[in-house]
C-alpha cells in the first residue's frame, strides 16, 4: 500500500509551531542517548563503522562533561586565522539544514559551511587509531560552536556544544572530553546493520526489503524538497518504522515498541518536522515557570506538575521543567518538557505505551527506569 500525504499541510494544521532547536546537539558513536530507541546511518557503504545519530531529544547522558578525566596524550593545536575557512566540498555535497553545525564529518572527508569562521582547528586527535578527526572552534552567522569531528572511509561521527551550553568551561576543556570518550567505533562489517536496521534498502525505485522482512506500508516523499520514502515493516514479529532521506542515502527507523508515538503517521510526522528543521511535533509548550499550555484547540491539558524529580534527564540543571497529561486524538499522553538554555526538549508518550502508567507519580517513575535503556524518545 502506497498512500500520498501533505505532511506540511498535515503538521501545520494539527501541531502548530514551537521554539525553534539547533539540528543535532550531539552526534556521536558511543553516546547513550539513542542506543536503541533510534538509529541513523548517513553515506552509502557504512560498513566499516557504527555511526549514531539523531536530533537530540530528551534523554540521559547526552552531554560531554568538562570534569572528564584527560587523556595523556593531549592532540597539539593548530590554530586557524579567524576568517572564512573551508575544506573542498566533496562532489555529492548535501544541502545544509537550518540550526545544524557549520561543519560535518562525511566518509569522504570534513566539510566547513561557507562563510564559516574558523578560530582554532586541531588535527589528529585520536593517535593510533585508523581514522581521521579534527576539533573546531568555530562560528557561523555569530553563533559559536565547539565541534569534534572523526571520519574514515564508511562512516563518520560528530559531537557538537556551544559555549553557553555551560557543558564544558573551554574549548581545550570539550576537546578532552571528547577525546576520552574514544572516538567512533569500528566493528566488523558483517556486525553493522547497514540503512533501516538492515531490513530494507532504497535508492529512488523501488524498496528492497530483506529476506522474511513484509512491506505493510510505505510513504512516498513525506519530506518536502528531499526524494524520501517512508516505510512500516515487519519481521520476526516486530513492526519497525523507518524514514528513508536523501535519495536513501541516510535512513532512520525505530521498533514500534521502543516508540512513544502510537502510530507510524505520528511518527512520521516528527521525523518529517525535524528533516525540516523544525524540533519536531510538539503537542505543548513549557513556559518560563513550568507552566505547560497546548500548542493546538485539540490538544487538552489534564493535570501537569512542574519540576519532576528526574536528574537523569537534566532536570535539576534546567530553567524549567514539567509533565503532564494530555488528551489528544481520543487518546491520553504523557510529556516530559525540559529547557535548556538554548533550547526546550520534549518527550512525548502514549498513555498506553508508558508502561501501565496512570497518574504523573506513575509516569515520572516510569521514565526514570528508562535511563538505564537511553531514556524514552
Amino acid at each position: 500500500m502506497t498512500t500520498q500525504i501533505d505532511w506540511q499541510r498535515e503538521l501545520d494544521a494539527s501541531f502548530g509551531s514551537g521554539d525553534d532547536v539547533p539540528v543535532g546537539h550531539y552526534v556521536a558513536a558511543g553516546h547513550t542517548a539513542v542506543r536503541r530507541r533510534r538509529a541513523v546511518v548517513a553515506a552509502a557503504g557504512v560498513a566499516a563503522a557504527i555511526v549514531v545519530g539523531t536530533t537530540w531529544a530528551l534523554a540521559p547522558g547526552d552531554a560531554p562533561r568538562s570534569d572528564r578525566a584527560p587523556v595523556a596524550t593531549e592532540p597539539g593545536a593548530t590554530a586557524s586565522p579567524s576568517s572564512p575557512t573551508s575544506d573542498p566540498e566533496p562532489a555529492t555535497s548535501l544541502p545544509w539544514r537550518k540550526g545544524e553545525p557549520p561543519a560535518r564529518a562525511l566518509p569522504g572527508g570534513l566539510e566547513i559551511r561557507p562563510g564559516a569562521v574558523v578560530h582554532e582547528r586541531r588535527d589528529a586527535l585520536y593517535p593510533g587509531k585508523d581514522t581521521e578527526s579534527a576539533a573546531l572552534d568555530i562560528s557561523f552567522q555569530g553563533e559559536r560552536w565547539w565541534l569534534v569531528l572523526e571520519w574514515k572511509k564508511g562512516g563518520s561521527s560528530m559531537s557538537s556544544s556551544r559555549p553557553e551550553d555551560g557543558f564544558a568551561d573551554s574549548f581545550d576543556a570539550f576537546v578532552r572530553a571528547e577525546v576520552a570518550t574514544g572516538g567512533m567505533t569500528s566493528v566488523p562489517a558483517d556486525d553493522v546493520p547497514g540503512m533501516a536496521g538492515g531490513l530494507a534498502t532504497w535508492h529512488g525505485g523501488d524498496l528492497e526489503a530483506a529476506p522474511g522482512v513484509s512491506v505493510v506500508r510505505q510513504v512516498e516523499d513525506p519530506v518536502p524538497g528531499d526524494d524520501s520514502l517512508g516505510a512500516v515493516l515487519r519481521s520476526e514479529g516486530r513492526t519497525t518504522w523507518t524514514l528513508f532521506t536523501q535519495g536513501g542515502n541516510a535512513s532512520s527507523w525505530e521498533l514500534e515498541a521502543d516508540s512513544g508515538w502510537l502510530t507510524f503517521d505520528q511518527w512520521l510526522a516528527d521525523q518529517v518536522a525535524m528533516q525540516t528543521g523544525s524540533p519536531g511535533v510538539r503537542l505543548v509548550r513549557l513556559a518560563a515557570d513550568g507552566t505547560v499550555t497546548p500548542t493546538a484547540p485539540s490538544v487538552e491539558v489534564l493535570a501537569q506538575q512542574a519540576d519532576p524529580d528526574l536528574p537523569a534527564y537534566g532536570t535539576d540543571e534546567a530553567g524549567a521543567s514539567a509533565v503532564a497529561l494530555l488528551e489528544w486524538q481520543g487518546g491520553r499522553w504523557f510529556v516530559l518538557v525540559v529547557r535548556f538554555p538554548r533550547e526546550v526538549a520534549v518527550t512525548t508518550v502514549a498513555a498506553s505505551k508508558a508502561g501501565g502508567a496512570e497518574t504523573l507519580e506513575q509516569f515520572v517513575a516510569f521514565v526514570a527506569d528508562q535511563a538505564d535503556e537511553g531514556g524514552m524518545r
